[in-house]
């Protein structure tokens, strides 16, 4: 009998540990807000559910005085995940002619050339207006399109590498790159001076001490949303998010961030455009998988891992089935949501309403008996109810129409070209 175990058990070790080498958790950086531009502390966060290997976080930044909030948006990529990888996009898919188009459209041209599927994108280097050339280098799966010019470049090699270079150093074990306007940061310190008091929407990518990359981009000309960065706040910010080197790209309207969220079919822009809608730009960094959807229900995932809501309010949860590969599925019937505590209040179908106890309380996605997807509630006193972030949302919008009529006529003015 006492054989029978052992042998049982082994075989229950050996199990477990295939399904760990096959299915084993990523291992992301962790942020260091302490580190953050001098002054700034960190105010909100939200991680959002992506596949595996991707951690996507929006979080805010403001100054102790509440006067200077920014809007960031990261993304971290495990490389050691396989299904993963990060190219280089380009106008239709490849360097045949010089031209433009928008990142959610070289995602598209992307998906085309290469039969795969991309969930997450970053706007690249700065360009020619007039034809769309990046200024630095350019990489797309081998094939040299430009050369460096001297330039700093963030490269996939061909062992899967992910580096930032000066320019000078050789693209010969290239596989993949994009230029950039500088190098930010170098073995961990920020390189850039605290000199430069223009803030901008801004873009940047770097790699951690894990071998793992960054996308980086701020929200900016959005006052008093998002104010913008210097690069030395960009810098600063690569560092707090855990980055030993860093490279700086295109700002202003440029500064593109997208992903797919899971249960979220569609490439989505998530950063808040500068000018409302989405330009045409040169080079882009590209995260693809090889995973394909099964359609068959594995667990819900929610919009966000965590909701903000105040005391004496409500919030709207919304859970989605999903496969493993985070792609929609048919959710179960007979779910229901179950609040952990229910001290902090009620749940009616999908609304959660606040006893006005102040706090966090996870919430759980049972059917029969079994919890197949968790987020959780804050609520807060800081929280808006609901009227008044859709009219914070209404002024916000003409805020950003205006901005958008004095960039037209500034372009007009300068005789220059959108």
């Amino acid at each position: 009998m006492k054989a029978k175990f052992s042998t049982r058990a082994i075989s229950v070790f050996l199990a477990v540990l295939m399904l760990s080498s096959v299915f084993a958790p990523a291992s992301f950086a962790a942020t260091d807000y302490s580190k953050l531009p001098e002054g700034f502390l960190n105010t909100y966060e939200t991680t959002y559910n992506l596949i595996s290997g991707l951690k996507e976080v929006d979080f805010y930044i403001n100054n102790a005085g509440m006067g200077n909030q920014i809007k960031c948006h990261s993304l971290e990529i495990d490389l050691s995940n396989k299904s993963l990888s990060i190219v280089a996009g380009y106008n239709d898919g490849d360097t045949e002619g010089w031209g433009r188009a928008t990142l959610t459209d070289q995602a598209a041209a992307m998906e085309k050339k290469r039969n795969t599927t991309v969930v997450a994108g970053l706007s690249g280097d700065y360009f020619d207006k007039d034809n769309g050339a990046p200024i630095g280098v350019l990489v797309m799966n081998g094939v040299v399109g430009k050369t460096a010019n001297n330039r700093p470049y963030f490269a996939i090699l061909k062992n899967g590498q992910a580096v930032i270079r000066d320019g000078k150093v050789p693209i010969t074990d290239v596989q993949e790159a994009i230029g950039g306007a500088r190098i930010l940061v170098k073995e961990g310190k920020n390189l850039i001076p605290n000199n430069n008091p223009a803030c901008n929407p801004s873009a940047a990518v770097g790699v951690t001490a894990e071998g793992n990359v960054i996308f980086f981009q701020a929200d900016g000309r959005q006052i008093p949303d998002s104010y913008g960065m210097t690069v030395y706040q960009v810098a600063q910010t690569m560092v707090a998010l855990g980055c030993v080197s860093a490279l700086d790209l295109d700002k202003g309207g440029s500064a593109t961030f997208a992903t797919r969220r899971q249960s979220d079919n569609n490439f989505a822009v998530r950063n808040s455009l500068a000018y409302m809608s989405e330009r045409e730009i040169s080079d882009t960094l590209l995260v693809c998988t090889t995973d394909k959807k099964t359609g068959e229900f594995d667990h819900v995932s929610f919009s966000s891992n965590k909701y903000l809501c105040n005391s004496n309010s409500y919030v709207t949860l919304e859970p989605k089935g999903v496969d493993k590969f985070g792609y929609s599925a048919k959710l179960p019937s007979g779910g229901k949501l179950v609040l952990e505590d229910k001290s902090y209040g009620k749940i009616v179908g999908n609304r959660f309403t606040a006893s006005g106890k102040l706090g966090t309380v996870k919430v759980n996605y049972v059917v029969d008996d079994k919890t197949v997807g968790s987020t959780v509630v804050e609520v807060s006193l800081d929280a808006d109810n609901p009227i008044v972030s859709f009219f914070k949302r209404i002024v916000q919008t003409f805020r950003n129409l205006i901005q958008l009529v004095k960039f037209a006529f500034e372009k007009i003015k300068n005789g220059e070209k959108y």
